[in-house]
């Protein structure tokens, strides 16, 4: 099959190409980018007025199977991904059971084959089970198909065990992907859910073990701003070390959400309008390498009760984009190639995706259309997604998905 698209401002953050260009598509994947291409006996897609992007990559997703499908599947998780302009996505271990064996993962790729609309790469557990007690076997989930390894939701404290962490790295070339909490730290100061020191002192942790190993850290949902000037100075010197952070948390503070609302629970949480303004200067910076979502959808009930008892989590994929270009391009004036760069090529290269990200001939056709002047509504019963749990309920934000396109077919159209 061909398909054209026409006449849209393709957008290209590893070339830095920006401009009204045609794209040919043939099969599944690109085979050029020129003007006037003919549209003789091809599809057409119009994206006149359109920002054509390579589709989204988030290195961050919880799609919750196996295990607890009532939160989320791969059917409606990759559906839900789609609509967000998300084109692959990196799912986390803590399922039940864990991304922690072989045979597992096979179960999981069966069900990823069977039902999912576009690509999902599972993570591969630390420790067995996600308890911090036992590790895995790191090179068999390598040969079963990880693309990193992480123990998230949960820091893996025990030192030895993230040194073997970061040596299976070292070999494979993949990342290791932390939770940054302290949880000692955490269960010392009672009565405040993960404090700020409790993330850099882990992140302080890691990026020592990182430089004395070898290997690749990749710092998960960094939120404080100790946090972001400690890998900026490890980069500094030297240390593969990468990071993320999450649309609520360079968006959302104690400032302009309810943060006794379980809508906005979320762990790390949101926090103070300093350390927002702190995540936004570290993108700014270059300090941040990839926007993430940690898209973590709940069944109702679980948001439903007190604040203690209420799960975290925000389900985020389907707002992410809307909510990076409101606050990121339109607030903060930040150049939307550098925003597109953080959906997109940058998350490629830390996930080792050597045929994503890029719009170039020979690539995978994994696009997405973009409409900018569309403004909307976030309203959470319209989401895709099993989980509605969001803060940003009833945000008006702007720059909407008009289509996503994975590998030459159309799985998103508005």
């Amino acid at each position: 099959m061909e398909i054209v698209i026409k006449n849209g401002r393709v957008i290209d953050p590893k070339t830095g190409r920006d401009e009204i260009m045609d794209l040919l598509i043939v099969d599944d994947k690109i085979a050029c980018i020129q003007a006037q291409i003919s549209t003789d006996q091809r599809e057409v897609i119009d994206a006149n007025g359109m920002i054509v992007s390579p589709g989204f990559i988030d290195l961050h997703v919880h799609l919750r199977e196996p295990g607890f499908e009532f939160k989320e599947t791969i059917y409606t998780g990759s559906r839900a991904c789609a609509k967000g302009g998300y084109t692959s996505v990196f799912c986390m271990p803590n399922t039940k059971p864990a991304l922690d064996t072989k045979e597992t993962l096979q179960a999981l790729k069966e069900r990823i084959q069977k039902d999912s609309v576009i690509g999902i790469y599972p993570v591969g557990a630390i420790t067995q089970g996600i308890k911090g007690e036992v590790l895995t076997d790191h090179s068999e989930l390598y040969l079963s198909g990880v693309k990193a390894l992480s123990d998230d939701g949960r820091t893996t404290m025990n030192p030895d065990h993230m040194r073997k962490a970061f040596e299976a790295s070292k070999k494979l070339n993949i990342p290791v992907m932390t939770h940054s909490e302290d949880h000692d730290l955490t269960e010392r100061l009672k009565g405040e859910i993960y404090p700020p020191k409790a993330e850099y002192e882990i992140v302080y942790r890691d990026i020592n073990l990182c430089a004395e190993v070898g290997g690749k850290l990749h710092v998960s949902h960094v939120s404080t701003k100790e946090a972001a000037n400690a890998i900026n100075e490890a980069r500094t010197n030297h240390v593969k070390v990468t990071c993320e952070v999450a649309p609520h948390h360079f968006a959302l503070s104690d400032k302009n959400v309810d943060m006794t609302s379980t809508l906005s629970k979320v762990n790390p949480p949101i926090r103070s309008e300093e350390d927002r303004k702190a995540m936004i200067a570290a993108i700014k910076l270059g300090w941040v390498d990839a926007i993430a979502t940690d898209h973590a959808p709940h069944e109702a009930s679980s948001k439903e009760t007190n604040y203690e008892n209420a799960s975290f989590g925000i389900s985020g994929i389907e707002t992410a984009f809307g909510v990076s270009y409101q606050t990121l391009v339109i607030d903060e004036n930040i150049p939307l190639i550098k925003v597109l760069s953080l959906l997109t090529y940058q998350p490629a290269q830390i996930g080792g995706l050597e045929n994503e990200g890029v719009i170039e001939a020979g690539y995978y056709a994994n696009l997405v259309i973009l409409d900018l002047e569309s403004k909307w509504q976030v309203i959470s019963n319209q989401f895709i997604s099993k989980g509605k749990n969001t803060p940003f309920e009833g945000m008006q934000l702007q720059g909407e998905v008009v289509r996503t396109i994975y590998r030459g077919k159309t799985v998103y159209e508005r």
